[in-house]
């Protein structure tokens, strides 16, 4: 959202029309909020609220200087801790609010990377920039947009899915402890090649946050289970992912 009242404060200025950006920010998050309100509920809004107000006090007192000379290097640095931080907020199920809120939902509801969902907004954003306020700033801000979403994505963990497969003489302690639990599984029987003893197999499609939870349960109900995790990159079916 600041990079969006950042274009409009400079397009007003074309108009002689002086908004600050923090205002800009308060005035385009007012439709947002309300958005958010009826999509996430009071929780995952007032959160995001909390983040609005944030920004926009640290936006009016933080003083616009350069702390390095390069303009790449800030650039970088700037991008990497902004990509850290709003990443830690969808890690704890809000947003920073703005355009944010959007990309939630599309990452929930069409399972998209946050960092994807993010680079397509940003990019339309881009295209409107480099047609008003020409190529060379159009290239930072190119920079600034891959490192902010190349982070989002490395610190938001619960989009990455991931299979759980689980060898297990004790099935019926570990099927009792996952009915309790909100993912499916499916169990398979097997036998081992070498001492060909009945083993069987449980499968479980997961998100990579919920792994070190259901490792705890399922070593709790058998302490001798062998556990793998693989990441998966498509699914596609009857699979709810948590927010």
């Amino acid at each position: 959202m600041p990079g969006i009242a950042q274009l409009l404060n400079g397009l007003l200025k074309f108009i002689q029309i002086n908004l600050s950006i923090s205002n800009l920010v308060v005035i385009l998050n007012i439709p947002l909020v309300i958005l958010s309100l009826l999509l996430f509920g009071w929780n995952y809004t007032l959160f995001s609220l909390t983040a609005v107000v944030s920004n926009v006090i640290f936006l009016g007192i933080i003083p616009e200087m350069s702390i390095l000379q390069e303009r790449l290097t800030n650039t970088i640095v700037g991008s990497v801790i902004i990509g850290i931080g709003i990443g830690l907020c969808f890690r704890n199920s809000f947003s920073t609010g703005g355009t944010d809120v959007v990309v939630s939902y599309i990452q929930q509801k069409y399972h998209k990377d946050i960092g994807f969902v993010n680079t397509v907004m940003n990019g339309l954003i881009l295209g409107i920039t480099a047609i008003f306020f020409g190529i060379p700033g159009t290239v930072y801000s190119l920079i600034s947009m891959v490192a902010t979403s190349y982070v989002m994505d490395k610190i938001y963990i619960q989009q990455k899915n991931v299979t759980l497969v689980v060898f297990t003489k004790q099935p019926a302690a570990l099927t009792k402890k996952l009915r309790n639990y909100s993912h499916g599984a499916t169990l398979f029987p097997g036998k081992g090649i070498y001492a060909e003893q009945e083993t069987d197999m449980l499968l479980m499609l997961i998100q990579k946050n919920e792994i070190s939870f259901l490792k705890k349960m399922i070593l709790e109900g058998d302490p001798d289970a062998f556990i793998s995790v693989q990441t998966t990159d498509f699914v596609s079916g009857n699979y709810i992912r948590r927010f």
